[in-house]
């Protein structure tokens, strides 16, 4: 399998810059400020790989734009109503922590057939990074196969200039679970930011394939790990 790079693009810069925003999105809890901050900067409209006036595009513009505004409300006190930052929390908890919407940001849940965390698709992804020199932090707190390992796996393949790798790990992997995780919490979760982030990343991972060579997915070897007694054991 060729794994040949060629100089990265502006457009592969830019394409890399979406992706590690998103990654930056689901890594972690930001708070409401933070949220604003974000729209302030022009975010989603200055992405490269969804056009502003897409559906998840505008729909994160108004899930930021609600935030702001309420935040623009409270005069006397900077900080978000309470019941704002509240479910905020909650959902950021419910999808990335306690999976009591059901919609894990981890691809095995969704590949292995006992739908577990760290099993076969978990040894793939990583065994996928060691050809290309990566090894995530700690998988113990974040396993290899979470969506902001990927998101940002797929960016560092854009920097690269390796198209044809970018491309083969988007079908492989994070576009074999993303359109499930998306739906699953646009249906379930309970602040619009959250929903509207599923959504936008799915249509950028979609409009980075869309420019991608077309590839050839190869038969991906099985690759079994421990199989805890439950999900996340």
């Amino acid at each position: 399998m060729s794994t040949t790079a060629t100089s990265p693009s502006d457009w592969h810069v830019l394409a890399a810059e979406d992706l590690r925003a998103l990654a930056w999105l689901h890594a972690g809890e930001r708070s409401p400020e933070v949220l604003a901050a974000l729209h302030a900067s022009g975010f989603p409209d200055t992405l490269t790989l969804v056009a502003a006036e897409a559906p998840a595009a505008q729909a994160m513009s108004a899930a930021l734009s609600a935030l702001a505004e309420q935040r623009r409300a409270r005069q006397d006190d900077m900080a978000l109503p309470a019941s704002s930052v509240d479910e905020l929390a909650a959902d950021y908890a419910a999808i990335y922590l306690t999976h009591a919407l059901r919609a894990s940001p981890h691809e095995s849940v969704w590949r292995d057939d006992d739908h577990l965390m760290l099993q076969g698709p978990t040894f793939a992804v990583r065994a996928f990074y060691r050809r290309h020199g990566v090894q995530v932090p700690d998988w113990r707190a974040r396993a290899d196969d979470h969506i902001s390992h990927e998101l940002d796996f797929v960016a560092l393949l854009l920097e690269r200039g390796n198209e044809r790798e970018a491309a083969r790990f988007l079908k492989t992997h994070l576009l074999a679970w993303l359109p499930d995780f998306a739906r699953r919490v646009a249906q379930r979760a309970a602040t619009p930011f959250y929903a509207a982030l599923a959504a936008l990343t799915l249509a950028a991972c979609e409009g980075c394939q869309q420019r991608l060579p077309t590839v050839a997915v190869l038969p991906q070897p099985v690759v079994e790990g421990p199989r805890p007694g439950g999900c996340g054991g």
